[in-house]
């Protein structure tokens, strides 16, 4: 693996922390927001590396936010969006616990 890959994993790994805490906000924009990202690196083949995969299942197939059932309505376009930047991508998770999230 060269240093750009390495370096990318690493920046990752900072930034995984952070999506959690903003996914699990409850602003409704700060959750869009974050889960506008999210979708947007999702649609990648790259974000799927080996390290990455229980991420995405924990924060893209989590619930979290679903805590009050106005914002459940206000992010569920989104929700259903980060699904679908998955689903092209649901044969990487080959592990069994990350199959059953998912």
């Amino acid at each position: 693996m060269s240093s750009r890959p390495q370096t990318a994993v690493a920046d990752n790994a900072k930034i995984f922390p952070v999506f959690a805490t903003r996914l699990a906000s409850k602003n409704v924009n700060e959750y869009i927001n974050t889960a506008n990202k999210l979708k947007n690196w999702l649609g990648s083949e790259k974000a799927y590396y080996p390290d990455a995969l229980r991420n995405i299942a924990h924060q893209t197939f989590t619930t979290r936010f679903l805590h009050i059932e106005s914002s459940a309505v206000a992010v569920m376009d989104i929700y259903q969006a980060l699904i679908r930047a998955v689903i092209p991508f649901l044969p990487l998770f080959t592990e069994e616990d990350l199959q059953y999230m998912c």
